[in-house]
């Protein structure tokens, strides 16, 4: 009997049997990705490419939403979390406030439907670019979740509230510093809340993903959190580009332009979208072109002009437009994220010309004069002979692109998106092991 009783404790495992399900294991990741701008959305793509179509379930709204659905993935609409404010070309987080009282309501009831969705596709890893709706619901329902941004700290943009009330004591007349100074009261009560919310959402998230180059060469550095308990979850990835470098330089076709282009030295390429407060931009890169007749300015947005000149091609809106960067020796530009990334790996200087009260615009801007491969504009110094100048000047000095070349190679030894894969399969896996 003794003998007997030791053989069996001797067969039964050290630690409980684990039912390990291996080749049954499905991966079914969810991007819940904010629809303002085409960078939340390009870097959530990079990732979404590397899987299989069957693992993937994209959600977004508005033109983000149509742009998801043109790649065939699977999609689904989300509701927006916040309706963003701006005037004259500036974002307004003062009226922004404003319009989103009742956000506390409005987002359980967001946070209720992306915890549906988890539920109803079977969901088993959650991947938020800058959505904080979606990470509630994951951790509620105990499930992995991932945050994608560039962004971790939010009180630069209390700041520029602050400063405008200051401004306008000089600046503006009485009825609009009244206005300005209650948005100000508003925002300033604001901000502990939404600190919090803010404080939260990082504390449930499991992994943050910064699709960047570590310090000291992040362009995000100054709107990164310096919390331990942030800075601990964060992980530079690399840049997360919407097409591969390798594959987008290796058919690089020298006569992608049309002929009547070819002769061309210098080709400086300005991509503004179509927003209507950038139109002064472009009116400015038009009276450019008429004194810079030697260089072919390739204009990349859906403003229209009647002015034809034989160095002026008017592109219009492109989905991919790494083939006319790959033509320029100049990209004239705003200061968003994405598209700071998308040029630093192909190795392009830039114009940068942030949006007017854009923070994050603004920091990127200021750190990619920093790191020497930029010079900036801004709205209120816009006048051609002062670009005119800046251009000139930029197209001559070597040290724009000897900077950006460096960090171009840093920045293609990563492979962000396969990285991505990695950890977020990993995270699907462990709650599904046994």
């Amino acid at each position: 009997m003794k003998e007997q009783i030791l053989k069996t404790v001797h067969e039964r495992p050290l630690t409980p049997s684990l039912n390990i399900r291996g080749g049954e294991i499905k991966h079914k990741i969810y991007f819940s990705i904010n629809g303002e701008g085409y960078g939340h959305s390009s870097r959530a793509l990079a990732i979404a490419k590397q899987l299989h179509p069957e693992e993937v379930l994209l959600g977004s709204y508005g033109y983000s939403l149509k742009r998801l659905e043109s790649t065939g993935l699977p999609t689904i609409e989300i509701t927006p979390e916040v309706s963003f404010v701006g005037k004259d070309g500036s974002f307004d987080i003062g009226l922004t406030i404003l319009k989103n009282s009742s956000w506390p309501v409005a987002i359980n009831q967001i946070i209720n439907e992306e915890r549906k969705i988890i539920q109803n596709y079977g969901i088993t890893c959650v991947v938020s670019d800058s959505r904080t709706a979606p990470i509630f619901a994951a951790s509620k329902l105990g499930l992995p979740c991932i945050l994608l941004t560039n962004q971790t700290t939010f009180a630069p943009f209390f700041d520029v509230e602050i400063n405008d009330l200051e401004d306008s004591l000089i600046e503006k007349s009485f009825k609009d510093w009244l206005r300005t100074g209650t948005k100000a009261v508003l925002t300033n009560a604001a901000e502990p809340f939404v600190l919090k919310v803010v404080q939260d959402w990082l504390k449930a998230a499991d992994e943050i993903f910064i699709p960047e180059l570590p310090p000291p060469n992040s362009i995000c550095l100054p709107l990164l959190c310096n919390e331990n308990f942030v800075k601990k979850k964060q992980r530079f990835i690399g840049p997360l580009l919407p097409w591969s470098w390798k594959s987008i330089v290796q058919n690089h076709d020298k006569n992608f332009l049309p002929p009547e282009y070819h002769g061309f030295k210098k080709k400086i390429v300005c991509t503004l979208g179509g927003h209507r407060y950038r139109k002064p931009l472009f009116d400015t890169v038009l009276l450019l072109a008429k004194i810079m007749p030697d260089v072919l300015f390739i204009i990349l947005s859906d403003f229209k002009s009647d002015l034809n000149l034989p160095n002026l091609y008017k592109v219009g809106f492109v989905n991919n437009p790494a083939e006319f960067y790959l033509n320029a020796d100049l990209v004239i530009t705003q200061a968003g994220h994405s598209t700071a990334m998308e040029l630093i790996t192909l190795g392009l200087p830039m114009l940068v010309i942030p949006d007017c009260g854009q923070v994050e615009q603004e920091s990127n801007a200021r750190r990619l004069c920093e790191l020497g491969i930029a010079s900036r504009l801004s709205y209120k110094d816009l006048k051609t002979d002062t670009m005119y100048s800046m251009v000139q000047y930029m197209l001559n000095e070597p040290s724009f692109l000897n900077h950006v070349n460096n960090l171009s190679k840093l920045a293609k030894n990563y492979m962000a998106e396969k990285e991505a894969v990695r950890i977020i399969r990993d995270y699907s896996t462990r709650i599904q092991a046994y």
